[in-house]
C-alpha cells in the first residue's frame, strides 16, 4: 500500500492510499469513517486490479471541508483522485455511494458499484435526528454524537435492549478498541454537514435514470431496509443497473470484506478494466 496526497481543485488535499499502480477503482468512502475502515476490502479488490481509497474532506490526513461545502465539493475532489490515479471506475459506499451516482452524471467514468448507498430517494434516509446529533457534536461529546447517529439510522439499533448508559458504554468500549471508533474523533464534525445534505436534497429516483454506464447497486440482507427500498427505486430507473442482495451483510461489511461481496465486486469491475 502507497500513501500519496492528491491537490484540490480549490488548493486543498486528499490523503490517497493506493492498493497498486495504474489505473483502477477509486473507493469513496462514507459518513464518520475513515479510509483504513476500507482497507481490508480493498486490499482483497486489488488482486484483481489498483483500488485507491481517498480519505473525504473533513477526515485527518485530508483538508477540511470549505464553508461553502457541498456534493460539488465531493464530485470534484473525487474527479481530481481519478485523473490523479487514471482510473475511471468507482466504488462507493454508504455516503459515497450517493457520491458516486452523482459522479455517474458528471464525470467521465465507466462503472459504478454502489453499496448501501444513501441517495436520499424520497426522503428514505433517516434524519429526524440531526438537530441532537449536531448539539453533541458542538458540546464536542463525541460517544454521545456517535450514539445518537447510530440509533439515529439504524432502526436495528434503536431497539436494542441495552438501556442507554449501557449504550454508551458499548460505544466507549469501541471507540477504543477498534479502528473505526479511534476515527471518529476525528470525522463527526464532517458527518454534520454531510447528513444536511442529505436532509436537504431529497431527489425522485428518475434523477439517476440519465447515467450512460453500467451500475452495479448492492445493499446488504442484513442492512436496515430503508438501504434495500433506496437501492431497489434507484435500479429500477438505471440504464444499465443491476440490483443484488449480500446475502447476510449489514451496513459495516465492507469492514470486513466477506467473500461474497469481493466476489460481486471483482466481476463487475473485470468487465470494465
Amino acid at each position: 500500500m502507497r500513501q500519496h496526497t492528491v491537490e484540490t481543485s480549490d488548493g486543498g488535499h486528499l490523503r490517497v492510499s493506493s492498493f497498486g499502480d495504474g489505473p483502477g477503482v477509486v473507493l469513496v468512502c462514507g459518513t464518520n469513517t475513515v479510509a483504513p475502515t476500507y482497507f481490508r476490502t480493498a486490499r482483497r479488490l486489488s488482486k484483481g486490479l489498483p483500488v485507491h481509497v481517498y480519505d473525504r474532506r473533513g477526515r485527518p490526513g485530508s483538508s477540511l471541508q470549505p464553508h461553502d461545502y457541498s456534493m460539488h465539493t465531493e464530485v470534484a475532489d473525487l474527479g481530481r483522485v481519478l485523473d490523479a490515479t487514471g482510473s475511471t471506475m468507482v466504488f462507493g459506499h454508504s455516503y459515497g455511494g450517493a457520491v458516486a451516482l452523482e459522479a455517474g452524471l458528471q464525470l467521465p467514468v465507466r462503472r459504478i458499484a454502489v453499496y448501501d448507498a444513501v441517495p436520499n430517494i424520497g426522503g428514505a434516509v433517516p434524519t429526524h435526528f440531526l438537530p441532537e446529533f449536531e448539539s453533541a457534536v458542538q458540546r464536542g461529546d463525541v460517544h454521545r454524537a456517535v450514539s445518537i447517529l447510530g440509533k439515529g439510522i439504524s432502526a436495528k439499533l434503536n431497539a436494542s435492549p441495552l438501556p442507554e448508559p449501557a449504550f454508551q458504554a458499548v460505544v466507549r468500549i469501541l471507540a477504543v478498541a477498534t479502528r473505526k471508533g479511534r476515527a471518529w474523533k476525528g470525522t463527526v464534525h464532517s458527518a454534520v454537514k454531510e447528513l444536511a445534505l442529505l436532509d436537504g436534497h431529497r431527489p425522485p429516483a428518475e434523477r439517476y435514470a440519465d447515467i450512460p454506464v453500467p451500475v452495479l447497486v448492492l445493499f446488504g440482507s442484513r442492512s436496515d431496509e430503508f438501504y434495500r427500498v433506496i437501492a431497489q427505486a434507484l435500479s429500477a430507473q438505471l440504464l444499465d443497473g443491476r440490483c443484488t442482495a449480500v446475502p447476510g451483510a449489514d451496513h459495516g461489511a465492507l469492514d470486513r470484506a466477506p467473500g461474497v461481496l469481493i466476489s460481486h465486486l471483482s466481476e463487475f469491475f473485470a468487465h470494465g478494466y
